[in-house]
């Protein structure tokens, strides 16, 4: 079981207030350019996860002339989330009524997928992207891996702060905190390893599934972000000197990647811009689908706008995949008819109109 029952929003954006109950599986919602639609997914993304998809800053989040913004969501399975954020910072997040500090035990219980123009460019930003989506998954399926990337990355920020001091680094501070960084580089690396090579095979399917011919030209490579033929405690030492010249750590977890290749070129470079939206596309689906075999939940999955993203044929594909998962989706379009038959009609109550931040079933 998995998806909101219930969600409220108050200044959010141009949202000044709604309480909707959605359908648990087709929620569609319609209306004008800046009518307040993509906010309500990012409303729960930002519940979900604590971090907007549009913006760095929380203050332009909250509504013009509001001190503060609330969000609660109630879940099917029976927990709740809640959180208020005023502008000075001050900020409570709630799980089941009691207070917590971070988003980790929300994002478990409230696990989101998102599908927009910002997604897309999954293939073709930098490898900083394709970690999150790579991490969004094993943190999902093995609970010892945050308290190893926390470790690395804690190890990660000490090195490079005695890099960049003037004259030379402590060499017992660096060789503690290089010992530390390696041994949480290597059990990060490992489940990260293991977990694409699950999500290839899902992968693979999905993309077939969309199209034949992708399905089995298109593979993904994982690249830890050091040369493995090497020991990485001894590339540490031995970069030391140019490492502090550039004033930051080149070789680690940090660096590490997926690489979607079609042949021997990587994808970005072969394939059209269609083409590359159906692969992100099957990467979503196929993530989806590992959490599912994990954790027996489906995700949530707020697809913004992919009318305008996908021409017709291809959008028909992906809406289609989707909605053979029997996750909850959260789509937005500019009016009903922009998606013409590519979902199923929604059922009473799963239809939102959305007008200056008005939201009505």
């Amino acid at each position: 079981m998995g998806g909101l029952a219930r969600l409220e929003i108050h200044s959010f954006r141009n949202i000044g207030h709604c309480a909707i109950s959605p359908d648990p599986e087709l929620n569609v919602i319609v209306g004008a350019n800046a009518s307040g639609k993509t906010s309500l997914l990012e409303a729960i993304h930002y519940l979900a996860l604590g971090r907007s998809f549009r913006s760095s800053n929380f203050k332009p989040l909250i509504q013009s002339g509001k001190p503060e913004t609330i969000l609660f969501g109630e879940l099917a399975s029976g927990a709740s989330a809640g959180l208020r954020k005023s502008r000075k910072g001050e900020q409570q997040l709630k799980l089941n009524g009691k207070a917590v500090r971070g988003w980790e035990d929300i994002a478990r219980e409230m696990p989101v997928q998102l599908l927009d123009t910002t997604s897309f460019s999954l293939l073709t930003e930098g490898p900083k992207l394709r970690r999150r989506f790579i991490d969004w998954g094993v943190f999902h399926v093995e609970q010892a891996f945050l308290p190893a990337w926390r470790r690395a990355h804690k190890a990660l920020l000490y090195r490079n702060s005695l890099l960049k001091q003037p004259g030379k680094p402590d060499a017992g501070q660096l060789s503690a905190w290089e010992e530390e960084l390696v041994a949480g580089a290597l059990q990060v690396t490992a489940s990260r390893e293991v977990y694409c090579q699950r999500l290839l095979c899902a992968f693979s399917q999905a993309l077939s599934t969309l199209d034949k011919g992708l399905g089995g030209a298109v593979t993904l490579q994982f690249h830890a972000g050091w040369n493995r033929e090497h020991d990485l405690a001894g590339l540490l030492r031995e970069h030391r000197e140019s490492d502090q010249t550039q004033g930051s750590t080149r070789h680690g977890p940090h660096r590490a990647d997926l690489l979607v290749k079609s042949g021997n070129h990587r994808a970005v470079d072969v394939l059209s811009r269609g083409q590359q939206k159906l692969v992100v596309s099957a990467l979503k689906v196929a993530q989806g689908e590992l959490f599912f075999e994990t954790r027996e939940q489906r995700p949530i999955y707020l697809v913004d706008d992919l009318a305008a993203e996908l021409d017709e044929g291809n959008r028909k594909g992906v809406f289609d995949l989707l909605q053979s998962l029997g996750a909850q989706l959260f789509v937005t379009c500019v009016n009903r008819k922009a998606l013409g038959s590519n979902l199923s009609e929604p059922v009473p109550g799963s239809l939102f109109h959305v007008e200056h931040g008005t939201i009505m079933a």
